[in-house]
């Protein structure tokens, strides 16, 4: 059955996707098909018909552009003359760029072929993958491009694609309402192409490429007539600020005051920059990032710095090809946001004791917690996913981390755990990074608004269907992982979510349990950490881009009565 619905899944997907090319090449298509109003989305009464057309369509127009195919968009020697993306070259080469250089402001250097990428990704995502991350669908579609010669990208059109598909992403609620406010579709080429138009425009993008596009949609016209952003300033706050109904009320309930809610959303849709943690299993702590710090300014990264909360971070204020970097390939550094460096420094594990890291995943944070403990003592890495963790070894090795053991632990909640009933109350400190709706990460995954509630840009009963489905798995593994530690242990709780269901609320309900393994918690804020604990009236740690400039993180730690 499960393969049954995949394959008619990938059947409307490509469906659609054919119908868009039709739609790239309009002008070009017979005039009995273009008229036709069967061709028109979504009221097609066959998806046959469409087909039909589209074979039609190539072989009447075959000569304007046989060297494009189903699998890809290529780059061709002579441009599909009625292809409005090719026409807003300006020149007869489609793979021409537009370069900043003579306008200040903008910063990208953009080609129609780039504009075309953009789209085919999004169309892959809208239409066939619509619950897979754009950063896993770009990687793919860079990979299958680099084995085909006629188009291959370099490290600047992979930053200045990348720039397009995010750029879109962390503006999709606002140009949606506008598109369906002069009456188009939300298709990813209309998103992009206002995207470039008008959403960014010249502040990043050169202004003749602009004002090609302008002239080569007769739609932009209207968009051209009015002030996008004095539209985007009339919108209401959740759409302005790109929210998803699901998390609406989380995050109005953790930031009350408009003022504060404002600056917290806009701080989610400001681009991140690049974090890095100094690996002092391989350097000194003292002198390590000063170290680390000058060979990465040496070799050219001027902009690189220290962060300003935790003591092994290095910033840079953009993402960079991480090959480039210094130590990266040796283990010296190691990419980590500063706020996940900060949560991981709160477990602050000793040499040779027990710890556990619950739900690790690749082993991010367990490269933080082994360099505390200075590979001395028992350091568990623990995960549903045995595949993920074996993904994390190699990180293992370049760090030289020794005392890690991967452990796969039970997925599901109504069974029990053999492995960890036998090694209950034998941990001194225990991390949990539980599951979580990903809120905190918005910067960084800009569509995650979409694709972990729903596709759609108001889907509100599947986002908080699944936010109340996820709330009983974190307690569990909380839960779980409680029984672990030893009496005096400590234990700390981290979502990378912003939403109090997933964070106060879950420590509140946790510390209320009176079942066996269960009982005597209490919270254990450290007094001295280097960033204040002040959410929960200083009981918890919040960490937000609007004022800590990290991802959004929580975190709680706890520690356990000795007599319990």
């Amino acid at each position: 059955m499960k393969e049954e619905e995949g394959q008619k899944r990938d059947t409307n997907g490509s469906i659609g996707l054919i119908f868009l090319k039709i739609k790239r090449f309009r002008r070009t298509i017979s005039k009995e098909a273009e008229r036709s109003p069967e061709i028109e989305m979504p009221h097609f009464p066959s998806k046959v018909k469409i087909a039909c057309y589209y074979l039609l369509s190539v072989i009447h127009a075959s000569s304007a552009f046989s060297t494009i195919t189903l699998k890809s968009r290529r780059r061709c020697q002579q441009p599909p003359a009625s292809s409005a993306l090719n026409a807003a070259s300006t020149s007869n080469d489609p793979n021409a760029t537009f370069s900043p250089n003579n306008n200040p402001t903008a910063t990208v250097k953009i080609s129609s072929t780039l504009i075309n990428s953009a789209i085919d990704v999004l169309e892959e995502q809208h239409f066939r993958r619509p619950d897979t991350p754009l950063d896993s669908i770009l990687r793919n579609y860079i990979k299958r491009s680099s084995s085909d010669d006629d188009l291959q990208y370099d490290l600047d059109e992979k930053d200045a694609l990348r720039e397009i598909i995010l750029g879109v992403a962390r503006s999709q609620y606002k140009i949606d309402c506008k598109l369906k406010g002069i009456g188009l579709q939300c298709t990813p080429e209309n998103r992009v192409i206002a995207h470039v138009g008008f959403v960014a425009g010249a502040l990043k993008y050169p202004p003749e490429l602009v004002n090609k596009l302008i002239k080569s949609y007769d739609w932009m016209q209207e968009f051209k007539s009015q002030s996008i952003h004095d539209d985007f300033a009339s919108m209401d706050l959740q759409t302005r600020f790109e929210c998803p109904d699901w998390a609406w009320p989380g995050l109005n309930e953790a930031f009350p005051t408009q003022d504060e809610l404002t600056r917290q959303l806009d701080g989610l849709l400001q681009p991140p920059p690049l974090d890095l943690r100094v690996n002092t299993l391989k350097s000194s702590k003292v002198a390590g990032r000063d170290e680390a710090l000058h060979a990465i300014q040496s070799a050219g990264f001027d902009n690189a710095k220290p962060t300003p909360w935790s003591p092994l971070g290095i910033r840079l204020d953009k993402r960079v090809p991480l090959g480039n970097l210094p130590g990266l390939l040796d283990g010296i550094v190691e990419p980590q946001d500063e706020g996940s460096q900060l949560v991981a420094a709160l477990l602050n594990a000793q040499p040779g004791e027990a710890v556990a890291d619950y739900c690790a995943g690749t082993g991010g944070k367990t490269l933080a917690i082994a360099a505390q403990m200075q590979n001395k003592g028992r350091l568990y890495s623990l995960d549903v996913d045995g595949d993920r963790l074996e993904r994390g070894r190699p990180r293992c090795a370049k760090a030289g981390v020794g005392n890690v053991q991967r452990q796969t632990v039970q997925a599901d909640m109504t069974r029990k755990d053999k492995w960890c009933k036998r090694r209950n109350r034998t941990f001194d400190r225990v991390l949990v990074d539980a599951p979580c709706s990903g809120v905190g990460s918005w910067r960084r995954k800009p569509d995650a608004r979409r694709t972990w509630g729903g596709l759609g840009s108001n889907n509100v009963d599947e986002g908080v269907d699944r936010l109340k489905e996820l709330l009983p798995l974190q307690q569990h593994i909380l839960r779980r992982a409680a029984r672990l530690v030893k009496p005096g242990g400590r234990l700390v709780y981290v979502t990378c979510s912003l939403l109090p269901e997933e964070n106060e609320h879950q420590i509140e309900e946790f510390l209320k349990c009176d079942e066996g393994e269960v009982v005597g918690w209490k919270l254990d804020a450290p007094a001295d950490f280097v960033v204040p604990f002040e959410a929960g009236n200083g009981h918890y740690l919040r960490l937000t881009p609007a004022q800590h400039g990290t991802d959004g993180f929580f975190a709680a730690v706890l520690r356990r009565d000795e007599e319990n």
